[in-house]
């Protein structure tokens, strides 16, 4: 389940009990979301007493709340601009990457545009949906095709980005939307092709040597009102069983 912004003011609300002890709230990028909600589970049954409030969002998103003050014990960003921006404003400590991630395009079942590689997405007629300008996903997305002009022509990166219909939240959401065949194409993760959406699209492969590498920091919150239990949940995302769970989820291990 995917926490909205409800959640935060629920949790802000929340905040002056004596209700904090056994319990943090991870913000974390909405491409872990399927990672993180077994890892919740686990982690839980692993430390009775212990609750993990699980906020999903664009990593932008999640970077602005924290800014603004939400309560957040642990941020967990799908790229390092994102983390580096909280280090500096010294909103996090520490951080450390834990996974990586690649881009891949998807298109609806049946793949009604007839598009069979990387370079077909410039086409005329193709409609696309990315997620939002700012949102990792977007940026790697950008750089990717940057990478690609030299392939396609130096004006490629800018055809695709023109075929663009609509921006969305987040990666699972423009996923979704493909999914649902309701766009010809969009570029997510690799760990976002999964059992609840691979059986609606395809994949087009994307050339090896142009695509990028994402990688995920992870930190405690500066500002944590549980750092013993924060700490404990960064070391678990490190655990031997966290790192399984990721890597069924699509992740690879970080370095």
């Amino acid at each position: 389940m995917v926490f909205v912004p409800v959640f935060l003011l629920a949790v802000l609300a929340g905040c002056g009990g004596g209700e904090r002890n056994g319990s943090i709230n991870v913000f974390a990028a909405a491409s872990l979301i399927d990672a993180f909600g077994e890892m919740k589970e686990a982690f839980e049954g692993e430390n009775p007493g212990a609750e993990v409030r699980l906020n999903f969002a664009g990593s932008s998103a999640l970077l602005t709340q924290i800014q603004q003050g939400a309560p957040a014990d642990v941020f967990a960003s799908a790229d390092e601009e994102k983390m580096d921006s909280a280090l500096e404003d010294g909103l996090v400590e520490e951080p450390r990457a834990f996974v990586t991630n690649e881009l891949a395009v998807i298109v609806p079942e049946g793949n009604p545009a007839g598009i069979e590689s990387l370079g077909d997405l410039a086409g005329e007629s193709v409609t696309l949906v990315l997620a939002e300008d700012g949102v990792p996903v977007a940026e790697y997305t950008e750089a990717l095709l940057s990478n690609a002009d030299a392939e396609y022509g130096e004006d490629f990166s800018g055809r695709v980005l023109g075929n663009i219909s609509s921006r969305e939240v987040d990666v699972k959401a423009a996923a979704n939307r493909v999914s649902l065949n309701e766009a010809d194409a969009t570029f997510v993760y690799e760990s976002d092709i999964t059992p609840d959406i691979e059986e609606r699209v395809e994949i087009v492969e994307i050339p090896p040597e142009l695509n990028v590498v994402a990688t995920y920091p992870i930190a405690v919150a500066s500002a944590t009102q549980n750092e013993e239990l924060a700490e404990e949940w960064v070391e678990f995302v490190f655990s031997e069983e966290g790192q399984r769970i990721l890597e069924s989820w699509g992740f690879e291990p970080a370095g």
